[in-house]
């Protein structure tokens, strides 16, 4: 069994980026954590985001979902942003970690990514996800078939309905283009849908 840990910025971020992952992680009998920076309360309601946050945690079926207390749209990758990160890496003792590239548009999914990479730099594993807003240098390295699991990352992304605004074309838009990369990632490795991660640390052990 090992213990995986995925951060994001918002409500959202891991479900969108690894979700079919995650699942996957459960599947096998692993242990996996979610911690969410903040409560995107710039882009909604904190309570309906937060609300949302926790079904979609419910749903995927991880085992501890934590909120970092950060402040939306002003997440840094320095000591504050490090140190809720510790927190938890101290506390669940991951063996993988999962959290967004730092080649994204968002200063918020820029900044948890580095932020990571430095809080768990004794980590043998970390693995760095996608978004909506990632940036087109992002160069994976690593896939994952989500053949398994995908239709239950598209019904977790469908939680999120108070975003519907936040998205070109709504939020059922968002849900296509989820859609749309799982296969353009599939196509890339000889797969029908893919999540796709650029590596951030990764030992290799024999």
């Amino acid at each position: 069994m090992r213990v995986v840990l995925a951060v994001g910025a918002h409500p959202d971020d891991t479900e969108l980026g690894c979700a079919g992952t995650l699942v996957l992680h459960k599947l096998n009998g692993d242990k996996v954590y979610l911690l969410v920076l903040t409560k995107g309360e710039a882009s909604g309601d904190i309570e309906v985001r937060e609300r949302e946050c926790r079904k979609a945690a419910e749903i995927l079926g991880v085992d501890g979902l934590f909120f970092g207390g950060l402040e939306d749209t002003k997440v840094h990758d320095g000591r504050e942003s490090i140190d809720v990160i510790e927190k938890i890496i101290d506390k669940v003792k991951p063996d993988i970690i999962y959290a967004p590239t730092p080649k994204d548009t968002h200063q918020d999914h820029r900044n948890t990514g580095l932020a990571t990479m430095s809080a768990g730099r004794h980590c043998k594993m970390i693995l760095l996800y996608e978004g909506a807003s990632t940036q087109s240098c992002f160069a994976p390295q690593v896939f994952v078939d989500i053949e398994k699991t995908f239709q239950l990352k598209k019904k977790v992304t469908r939680v999120f309905g108070s975003q519907i605004n936040n998205h070109r074309g709504g939020y059922s838009s968002a849900v296509k283009g989820v859609e749309g990369l799982a296969k353009y990632r599939g196509y890339q490795a000889g797969v029908d849908v893919a999540e796709a991660f650029e590596v951030g640390r990764f030992i290799f052990e024999v």
